[in-house]
């Protein structure tokens, strides 16, 4: 798929992204055996670091009204969640919020909670251990394409739920209208910290093999128009083009309607 820039300034490697002609399946090289050190101190865009004012309380509406969505999805009752790899936190408080907040736990590679979080119940990753098997619903949103390892990555997430249980993954869509329109001004490439690539066909067939039955896939459009503009300009994201991607969504609502490739696959699937 070409040569990317590096958006870490970590990798001290040329960068590229190799597709499967079959499956379309694409990965990030070189290989990392260990991505944790791409995002010491919080400072990568999973965190929104800068996220204050006006911004935050237009993605807090944003996440608030995607939380209700996913709620609406689940099979269950959401009974105890864990929102694995909760970046910001942003989100898991808004679950919380709607849910109740002593039912959501957060959890990312950090041991201090995400600010978001700091009155919430949050669990650093490597703390999980003892929480094996305790979780009803476990959520893993744009979590996956952030290993070399999915298949490992997806067994410990598996491995959090009870027998029976929830789980919902969702990602980047590799094969969406905006990689053929965008080329690699699509945000959502996001290289080096996107590792794994996923097509409907890869994502799908994946999660069988992580022993979950499929439940229901579904389409989502990720407002990822205001950050591909300020990068296919060559100048960092802002106040404007938030504004600027809130104006054209419903343009990219459209266009992956139409189309049929969305920028997003959602998957929610049972424990088996």
């Amino acid at each position: 798929m070409g040569s990317f820039a590096d958006e870490s300034g970590r990798v001290r490697a040329q960068i590229e992204v190799l597709q499967c002609r079959r499956c379309k399946m694409g990965v990030t090289m070189p290989l990392l055996p260990d991505v944790a050190f791409l995002y010491e101190g919080r400072q990568s865009g999973d965190f929104q670091p800068n996220t204050v004012g006006v911004a935050r309380r237009i993605k807090e509406m944003a996440f608030r009204r995607q939380a209700r969505g996913l709620l609406a999805q689940l099979p269950n009752a959401p009974g105890q969640m864990l929102d694995f790899g909760c970046g910001s936190g942003l989100f898991t408080r808004c679950l919380g919020d709607l849910v109740g907040p002593s039912q959501v736990t957060g959890s990312d590679f950090h041991d201090e909670a995400p600010a978001e979080l700091a009155d919430r119940h949050y669990v650093p990753m490597m703390m999980l251990t003892h929480r094996r098997g305790q979780f009803d619903t476990v959520l893993a949103m744009h979590v996956l394409e952030h290993d070399d390892d999915a298949i490992g990555l997806l067994r410990r997430i598996v491995a959090m739920v009870k027998r029976g249980g929830t789980v919902v993954i969702e990602t980047p869509n590799i094969d969406c209208l905006w990689t053929s329109l965008l080329g690699q001004a699509w945000d959502a490439w996001y290289v080096p910290f996107h590792r794994t690539h996923f097509s409907p066909i890869s994502l799908k067939g994946l999660i069988e093999v992580g022993g979950l039955e499929v439940l229901s896939t579904s389409s989502v459009t990720v407002p990822t128009m205001g950050r591909s503009l300020a990068k296919a300009i060559g100048v960092s994201n802002s106040l404007p083009f938030l504004l600027a991607g809130i104006a054209l969504h419903p343009v990219q609502v459209a266009g992956e309607k139409l189309s049929g490739r969305p920028s997003a696959l959602r998957v929610v699937a049972r424990k088996l």
